[in-house]
């Protein structure tokens, strides 16, 4: 074999390989864009349908607390002084929950239900005292037990379809209790949290003022939106299955951050890095705000996070005066609290 036709031949092999690689690593980045594009898209025409599902779910169980049709009744109220360092409870399988700051040293509870082809007797609202607080939950009457530990707590809706009850709690704390609330099929609602607060809903949006720390707010499918003011030492979490994720810290202030969405989007007004995985939707933020503190997480499956400052005179406790007939008489906003100064 002459010299010549050597180097024809594995010209042509050197041509044919380099053909083959170019078609190669065509298809591979096509595909890539293609994983893209598609669950962009996939999120764009499904992203409201797990919610929307949810929804409806609850309302083949009895419909949501105002919906069209449902009478409305049977009022209910608790109250009763808690020192600052207690806890207050709620566990409630249908029907929203609003949270409020009120004045002095008096708790007060107030439901009222909502019910379709039912009697709103099927379900009734539990108390249990106990030396930290206090649990208030809904529950059916054909419960076994009679107190809010060993209930099923705020089965507010028979699942074989017969009392279709909703009841709607609405909370006002003095300064310093500690909240906990379990929400099934609901929003939840805290306007002025001053102590340390947990809401976990399964399908029902989540929106939180708060001057106080830590916090623990987890929704299945539905939003989270919180203002916090005082952000601690202690980790929060907030975190939705595939809702969005929306919160707002002053803007001078100490806390670890660390961010995930895993088909969402990512921003915030810290210039913090988002990082992007190398094959697939997801986001991720990792950073400290100021010279870093508790650790904050936020997480969605699916959904959108922002990240965004607020100013801390923005986040103020607007407390509600109760009368002697325990009604609602005064509403007056409370001076936001000076910051505290930032250590560098």
């Amino acid at each position: 074999m002459t010299m010549k036709s050597f180097w024809m031949r594995w010209r042509a092999e050197l041509l044919r390989g380099s053909v083959i690689f170019v078609v190669v690593v065509g298809l591979g980045l096509a595909l890539v864009s293609a994983w893209h594009n598609g669950v962009n898209n996939l999120k764009a025409r499904t992203g409201n349908i797990i919610p929307a599902l949810a929804e409806g779910f609850g309302a083949s169980m009895g419909g949501g607390f105002d919906d069209p049709g449902r009478t409305h009744g049977d009022a209910w109220s608790w109250h009763k002084k808690l020192a600052p360092g207690q806890q207050i409870t709620i566990r409630n399988n249908n029907g929203p929950v609003e949270v409020h700051a009120a004045e002095g040293s008096e708790t007060l509870v107030e439901t009222e239900k909502s019910w379709l082809g039912s009697d709103s007797a099927a379900v009734r609202v539990i108390a249990n005292e106990a030396s930290d607080g206090v649990i208030l939950c809904a529950a059916s009457v054909d419960s076994r037990n009679g107190d809010c530990g060993s209930e099923r707590h705020g089965s507010s809706n028979d699942h074989h379809g017969t009392p279709r009850v909703a009841v709607k709690f609405t909370v006002h704390v003095p300064s310093g209790i500690k909240v906990d609330v379990e929400s099934g099929v609901g929003d939840v609602d805290v306007d002025g949290g001053t102590a340390a607060l947990r809401v976990h809903s399964g399908t029902g949006d989540i929106k939180v003022t708060s001057a106080a720390w830590p916090v623990d707010l987890v929704s299945g499918t539905g939003d989270i939106s919180a203002m916090l003011g005082a952000p601690g030492r202690e980790d929060a979490t907030v975190k939705s299955g595939t809702g969005d994720v929306s919160i707002s810290v002053p803007a001078q202030v100490n806390l670890s951050i660390n961010a995930h969405t895993g088909a969402g989007d990512l921003s915030d007004e810290f210039d913090l890095p988002v990082s992007e995985a190398q094959y697939g939707p997801s986001k991720s933020l990792t950073g400290n705000l100021g010279s870093g503190g508790g650790l904050l997480s936020l997480t969605t499956g699916t959904g959108d996070i922002s990240l965004n400052k607020a100013d801390r005179s923005n986040v103020h406790v607007t407390r509600v005066k109760l009368g002697k007939a325990h009604g609602v008489t005064v509403v007056t906003p409370v001076a936001p609290t000076p910051p505290p100064a930032v250590k560098p």
